[in-house]
């Protein structure tokens, strides 16, 4: 495993000098003497022997990376994130692995010192560092955490999911995948790596996949509200609504104040065409969970069904673009209210959905007619081609494009 080239960098051969060079080691004995106060808890002495070493030798990376999980015990959070950043940094200009370069200079330590030391005990003290780095903030200072930890305990499912879990929140998916995997290898009932992992198929839109380990998931903890509302999400994203109605069901009974249980049922209502109910729940969302995007585009989705007022529509959709300007099917709606006002102003907002999911459906056949609609057929033609590139036996738009092509309104 290696993270710290990705979050931290490193330099190039040429820029590697002197500093690069690690001094000789400090004996075994002071090194392990202030890490055996550590784990007897005399922190403040150990740090103290630690901060001695530091400055003796300033390469030393085992008494930099204790020293500062000691800092974070003690409430200096970032100013330990610094200093795991500047050991990060001086294991890179060496051009090492930081998970590597701590084992080996662990082992080396251990072999030399005559004190016995516990690695599950000392993994325990660097997995303690990447819980405070990360309820912090420091994500990518509390994964580097977890990953010495894990490559310290390699087959320890419980840190491997630390890892993974983290990963996911700093959107490193290849890797996170990896290791979630690495983890249900280890223990495959492991509750919280088949949860996180299927929240991360999930975001990744491998719902199918994520079906399969909410499953397990919410077989082994089925009092688990968002273990169900989000089984339910992935159902309802694959069409299955009855089962997806359940399990939001049953989430909603664990948690009936959730804004996020409240907005699926609503989608579910909505695909169901039981508008007024899709209602109810959109609202009660807002009303609950305040600016929350989902819950006016679900609510603006269920106006336009009802054929609510036009203006009333657009603007609850707009409302949803505010909280978040990323929903591409939200631009796309608006865009087709403005197209059908004549209104050049689509044109923007559909421009915006196929910068987000040029896939999205329908996309390029709303935006094709909208172009033509402003009188652009070159524009609108090639929207029309890439729409029946996407959908070829879409009958409908086969004789639509041909009627452009012909130079006829389609």
């Amino acid at each position: 495993m290696s993270l710290f080239g990705k979050i931290f960098g490193s330099k190039t051969t040429a820029d590697r000098g002197a500093a690069g060079k690690k001094a000789a080691a400090p004996a075994g004995g002071d090194f392990l003497a202030a890490l055996s106060m550590q784990l007897r808890g005399e922190v403040e002495p150990a740090l103290s022997a630690y901060l001695s070493i530091t400055a003796a030798l300033p390469s030393d990376p085992l008494a930099r990376l204790f020293a500062a999980t000691i800092q974070a015990e003690l409430g200096n959070t970032p100013q330990a994130a610094e200093g795991l950043r500047v050991l990060s940094q001086q294991v890179a200009d060496a051009g090492e692995n930081i998970s590597q370069a701590i084992i080996l200079e662990l082992a080396a330590q251990v072999k030399a010192g005559p004190v016995v030391v516990s690695i599950p005990a000392i993994s325990e003290i660097i997995v303690r560092f990447g819980d405070l780095l990360k309820k912090e903030g420091f994500l990518r200072e509390g994964a580097v955490s977890f990953e010495i930890a894990a490559s310290l305990l390699p087959d320890h499912a419980n840190v491997l999911h630390r890892l993974g879990d983290t990963l996911h929140d700093l959107r490193i998916y290849e890797y996170a995948e990896s290791v979630f995997l690495e983890a249900l290898t280890c223990a495959p009932n492991h509750w919280g790596a088949l949860y996180s992992y299927a929240v991360l198929l999930q975001d990744l839109g491998r719902d199918e996949e994520a079906i399969n380990y909410y499953e397990k998931a919410a077989t082994f903890d089925p009092s688990h509200a968002k273990c169900q509302n989000n089984y339910g999400a992935a159902l309802l994203r694959t069409n299955r609504l009855e089962e997806a109605l359940s399990h939001c069901t049953i989430a909603a009974g664990l948690d009936p104040d959730s804004p996020f249980v409240k907005i699926n049922l609503g989608n579910i209502h909505l695909l169901k065409g039981e508008y007024e109910t899709a209602r109810a729940f959109f609202t009660d969302a807002i009303t609950v969970g305040g600016d929350l995007a989902p819950a006016y585009f679900g609510l603006a989705s269920v106006e336009q069904a009802l054929q609510g007022d036009p203006g009333a529509v657009r603007e609850l959709f707009l409302k949803s673009l505010e909280i978040n300007p990323s929903i591409a099917e939200a631009h796309q709606a608006v865009g087709n209210l403005l197209a059908a006002g004549d209104d050049p102003e689509a044109l923007s907002h559909f421009t915006a959905a196929v910068r987000l999911n040029e896939r999205l459906r329908n996309l390029h056949r709303d935006f094709g007619h909208a172009w033509l609609r402003f009188g652009q057929r070159e524009e609108g033609l090639y929207h029309l081609n890439m729409a029946i590139q996407q959908n070829p036996d879409d009958l409908e738009l086969q004789m639509a494009l041909a009627k452009v092509a012909q130079g006829e309104s389609a």
